[in-house]
C-alpha cells in the first residue's frame, strides 16, 4: 500500500476542507455546486474519453490502484535473488534452477528463468524480454497519459464554468439579485473545481504513474541482466558486481557486504 498517496489526499483536502469549514462557520454546502462538478470534473473525464481508445480509457481505473496499491521490490533483494540462483546453475547447471522456480513470483523473471532453462538461444531470450520491456512501456506511458490529459482539461473546463457563471450574471443585472449570486458561485466554484481536480487528483496521479513506471522498468532491467548473466554462466560474484551497478553507493555497499 502506498501510504504517501493516501496520506497526501486525506492531508490535502483536510486542509482545504478545515480552511472551507472555518471560513464558512461550518456551512460547506456553500462550496458545492452541482453545475461546477457536472461541467468541470464530468468533463474532463469526457474530454480524456474523447482522446482515448475506449479500452485505454476504462483501463484507466486498473492504472490508477498503483497509485494506492503497489508492491515494491527492493532492488538489492533482486539482486541477492538472482546472485543465488547464479550460484546454483552454476554448481549444479541450469536445469537444477527447475526446482527453485516455486519461489519466483514475478512473471517476467520466471519467463526468462524458464526460456533459459529450457536451452533457448541467448540471443532469442533476450529479443523476446526486450519486447515485452517495449510493451510493457508504452502500456505505463498511456496510463500517466490520461491523467495528464485530465489535468490539462481540467483547469480549461473550469475556465467555461467562469464563463457561463459570468454571463448568468451579466443577464441578471438590474434583476433579480438572488441570480447574480448564483451566477457568481458557478463561476468561482468552477475554477475552484477545475485547480483541485487537477493540482491534487490527476497532475500527483499523473506523476506517480511516472515514478511507478520508471520504478518496474528497472527491476525489469535488472531481472533481463541477471537472466542474461545466468544464461551466459557468469560467476555470482561477476554477477553481483554488474547488478550492483542499479543502486545507489550506500545501498551498493550494504547488499556487497551480504552473504
Amino acid at each position: 500500500m502506498d501510504i504517501a498517496s493516501i496520506l497526501g489526499l486525506i492531508i490535502a483536502f483536510g486542509i482545504i476542507g478545515g480552511a472551507a469549514y472555518h471560513q464558512t462557520h461550518g456551512n460547506l454546502m456553500a462550496f458545492y455546486s452541482t453545475e461546477g462538478v457536472l461541467l468541470v470534473i464530468v468533463g474532463a473525464i469526457c474530454a480524456t474519453m474523447i482522446s482515448l481508445p475506449m479500452s485505454n480509457f476504462l483501463g484507466i481505473f486498473g492504472v490508477m490502484k498503483k497509485c494506492f496499491l503497489y508492491k515494491e521490490t527492493p532492488l538489492g533483494v533482486a539482486i541477492l535473488k538472482l546472485v543465488e540462483f547464479a550460484a546454483v546453475a552454476r554448481k549444479d547447471g541450469l536445469l537444477a534452477l527447475e526446482g527453485r522456480m516455486a519461489e519466483v513470483d514475478e512473471p517476467f523473471l520466471a519467463k526468462g528463468l524458464r526460456m533459459v532453462i529450457d536451452g533457448q538461444d541467448h540471443h532469442d531470450v533476450e529479443s523476446t524480454l526486450r519486447l515485452e520491456l517495449f510493451a510493457l512501456g508504452e502500456r505505463h506511458s498511456i496510463g500517466k497519459k490520461a491523467f495528464a490529459m485530465m489535468g490539462n482539461y481540467a483547469p480549461a473546463y473550469g475556465l467555461m464554468a467562469t464563463i457561463i457563471g459570468q454571463v448568468v450574471m451579466f443577464q441578471s443585472m438590474g434583476g433579480d439579485i438572488s441570480a447574480i449570486g448564483a451566477g457568481l458561485s458557478v463561476a468561482l466554484l468552477g475554477t475552484l473545481y477545475g485547480s483541485l481536480f487537477a493540482n491534487i487528483v490527476c497532475c500527483p496521479f499523473a506523476d506517480k504513474l511516472g515514478i511507478r513506471a520508471g520504478q518496474e522498468m528497472q527491476l525489469k532491467e535488472l531481472y533481463l541482466q541477471g537472466i542474461m548473466g545466468i544464461a551466459a554462466g557468469d560467476s555470482p560474484t561477476a554477477l553481483k558486481q554488474r547488478l550492483l551497478s542499479f543502486l545507489d553507493g550506500r545501498t551498493a555497499i550494504k547488499v556487497e557486504e551480504t552473504k
